[in-house]
């Protein structure tokens, strides 16, 4: 378990401002602003409000416009239950269940009923549990799943769950080794059919403890939960980080979660706004002979709304999270490529997975460089003058590659045939340049970033695989443009 520091901040500023929270699962945002002299545990959200352990008191947020600015004891609460550092409701029967240190009996909860405090009242636990703690309730209240540190178990805190069979609680059964290892389950708490923990002992994940969340089927008998199809997975990033996180409660009725991490190097207590459950888009952005484009800018808007961005890794790899069941504009680009566009459908097709993935790859396509591009037969005679729907065509993906790197310049060489005397060649030679000029004066408001020549011009060396009738058109940087 965790030791906290002796301070946490909390602060206001959103890290992802791009994100829309009415499209986006998640929207971090650290809390800070007030220096809390005393460590944080035991997050629970009741009745709306937000709880935690400060020191050995049980303390609730007070917020301001949603944002929590500060912690302080509920004396109603410890005078209901004094020594009490964790609070959870069961919607089932509407009661309070407390958890405390008490070294005469360490194995069950106290409940609260009728207004009054009952300390002697326990869930039914046997005498093999230690350190029973973190009680958490289905929707439905039925299902109770707590971590305990007993002689029986996987090794070190492990989940354990006990149903309602009307009149107590069922003797509790180990969740089994898919949901705890060796190393230590803990914190659990129900978001919706999932139940999410933390853990520090599955197996190919970094060390220290992460969130995970599994789907939990409902089931008349413990066994048919225990031994349910169970996918366990990783909370996605930003909730989970590179340090350790250990902690979250979720307020569904705003769609807010709050967590424990400590990836800046200090304990923090963060939140997000949003949903959780969506769907994970990642992808590969590569060129077209299949090479990885890294620090390409992948997009997603929804209704016209910029929803989420990111930046392709050096790999060429994206992740996105996305609300399930809705389709979105796809954009990607990155200068010196095309950009890239597709309307996209999100769809979450496992529901076993609080986080479903759908792979969506993009080629961004690239012209070259410094290299003279030939464009032949753009008119339909050698002495016409009038671009014809097929070079048109041809002549698009050049406006499009140049409307898309606006750094990127285009000289022009315009060539006839030879068959006539030199001025009639030079008449159709700008006739032909007013008419490209017309053309990309349409398709490029920029129309300074393009020179044109006379490819017949004395002096102009024609390029070895001249053609009559032919245009060639060669991409510049600007600052290298003549």
């Amino acid at each position: 378990m965790k030791k906290l520091l002796t301070t946490i901040i909390l602060v206001c500023a959103a890290m992802f401002p791009l994100m829309a929270q009415d499209i986006v699962p998640v929207s971090v945002t650290p809390l800070s602003g007030i220096q809390l002299p005393w460590s944080l545990t035991n997050l629970t959200v009741v009745d709306g409000r937000l709880y935690a352990c400060q020191n050995g008191v049980l303390v609730c947020a007070t917020a301001n416009d949603g944002v929590v600015t500060s912690l302080r004891p509920d004396t109603a609460l410890v005078r209901l239950c004094p020594g009490a550092e964790y609070i959870v409701r069961n919607s089932r029967d509407s009661l309070y269940y407390f958890t405390h240190r008490d070294e005469t009996d360490p194995y069950g909860f106290t409940v609260h009923t009728d207004k009054r405090f009952h300390p002697n009242r326990h869930v039914e636990v046997r005498a093999w549990y230690r350190d029973v703690s973190h009680p958490a309730f289905s929707p439905d209240g039925n299902m109770m799943i707590f971590s305990s540190k007993g002689k029986v178990g996987l090794g070190g805190y492990d989940l354990w769950c006990s149903l309602w069979n009307g009149r107590r609680w069922s003797k509790p059964v180990n969740l089994g080794n898919i949901i705890n290892t060796p190393g230590n389950e803990i914190n659990p708490v129900f978001y919706g059919k999932y139940l999410v923990f933390a853990s520090n002992g599955m197996p190919g994940t970094p060390e220290g403890y992460n969130l995970y969340a599994v789907r939990i089927n409902p089931g008349t008998k413990v066994d048919d939960i225990i031994f349910a199809n169970y996918v366990v997975q990783p909370l996605p990033e930003p909730v989970n980080s590179s340090g350790d996180d250990w902690e979250i409660a979720f307020d569904t009725l705003s769609n807010t979660g709050y967590w424990m991490t400590n990836r800046n190097g200090k304990d923090e207590l963060y939140s997000f706004k949003g949903m959780l459950d969506g769907v994970l888009l990642k992808g590969k952005v590569a060129d077209e002979s299949g090479r990885p484009v890294p620090d390409a800018t992948v997009k997603i808007l929804h209704r016209g709304r910029l929803a989420t961005a990111a930046q392709t890794d050096s790999n060429g790899c994206y992740r996105l999270f996305l609300l399930p069941g809705d389709d979105y504009h796809l954009y990607a680009g990155k200068p010196d490529y095309y950009h890239y566009e597709d309307e996209v459908s999100v769809i979450r097709a496992n529901e076993d997975m609080l986080i479903a993935s759908q792979t969506y790859d993009i080629v961004l396509s690239r012209l070259p460089l410094n290299r003279a591009l030939m464009f032949d037969n753009l008119f339909s005679s050698a002495g016409d003058i009038e671009l014809t729907p097929t070079a048109l065509a041809s002549l698009k993906p050049v406006a499009d590659y140049l409307r898309d790197n606006p750094h990127i310049s285009a000289h022009v060489s315009v060539y006839c045939s030879q068959s006539e005397d030199e001025q009639y060649n030079n008449i159709i030679i700008e006739q032909r340049i007013n008419a490209l000029q017309q053309f990309f004066r349409l398709s490029l408001p920029e129309g300074g970033r393009i020179l044109y020549k006379n490819g017949n011009s004395k002096g102009k060396t024609m390029p070895s695989e001249y053609t009559q009738n032919a245009v060639f058109i060669e991409l510049v940087k600007v600052n290298n443009a003549l």
